[in-house]
């Protein structure tokens, strides 16, 4: 588990937050810049398993390695942003967020990269900076030590965030199959659903939360993580709530 409950709820800042496209090197920098709990990464798989860091899928990851991906004109064929930035490997993130105290939320997009990802968390002895969120089907490794949580369904039902039995449902499937929380739409949160989580001892995620009303309801319900694309709004909020405590 990523934090105690008397913890302050955790800043995630969503990849591409500030300036800088999404999942390049200068996004994560300005996340550490701005100095939130986490930063917030998409990941795929090149064909080689490499975990990158990529949003879209692209037919390119089938038939190259990331060496041949930063070569142009391929590189500029994975979408605009790689014009000018290039492909960056998860494993270099990795050790340069051990080397700051920064932990990841990795947001695996597909079922192919979820081995290769924890597999390369454990090689790099990662295990404690990150929580996985995203794809988590297929499993195969040990993974003692990450933090897995699993992404509630989303649904369309607008009482879905109170609603007892799917409350109970997420809950009770996510604690007997080993997650460490669960990770779903801001929209279908609600206290009923925290309070289950917490009874379980489940770590409550949600996303992508960018109005400070919203953000401060959410705070008041004692989520544990709020991932944004506002995070410097959201660490002002925190900021109140530990003046007024202190």
């Amino acid at each position: 588990m990523l934090l105690n409950r008397e913890e302050r709820p955790l800043v995630t800042a969503h990849t591409g937050c500030g300036e800088a496209p999404a999942n390049t090197w200068a996004s994560f920098m300005e996340v550490v810049a701005m100095r939130a709990d986490i930063a917030e990464l998409d990941i795929r798989i090149t064909c080689k398993e490499e975990p990158v860091l990529l949003h879209d899928h692209s037919l390119l990851l089938e038939l190259y390695d990331a060496r041949q991906l930063n070569r142009m004109p391929a590189r500029a064929r994975l979408g605009p942003p790689h014009r000018e930035h290039g492909l960056i490997l998860l494993a270099d993130v990795i050790e340069e967020a051990k080397r700051r105290g920064m932990k990841l939320n990795l947001d695996i997009k597909n079922a192919e990269s979820v081995n290769p990802t924890l597999r390369l968390v454990k090689a790099l002895h990662a295990e404690r900076l990150v929580y996985v969120t995203g794809c988590t089907e297929g499993i195969q490794i040990d993974t003692e030590g990450i933090s897995l949580l699993l992404n509630a369904p989303e649904s369309t039902d607008e009482d879905a965030g109170t609603d007892e039995a799917f409350i109970r449902r997420v809950c009770e499937e996510a604690n007997q199959q080993g997650y460490s929380g669960v990770n779903l739409h801001y929209s279908m949160c609600s206290p009923a659903f925290v309070e289950c989580a917490h009874s379980l001892d489940l770590m409550v995620s949600v996303y992508t939360v960018d109005e400070a009303v919203m953000m401060r309801s959410l705070m008041d319900m004692r989520v544990d993580s709020i991932t944004t694309m506002m995070p410097e709004q959201l660490m002002r909020l925190r900021k109140v709530d530990e003046q007024h405590e202190a």
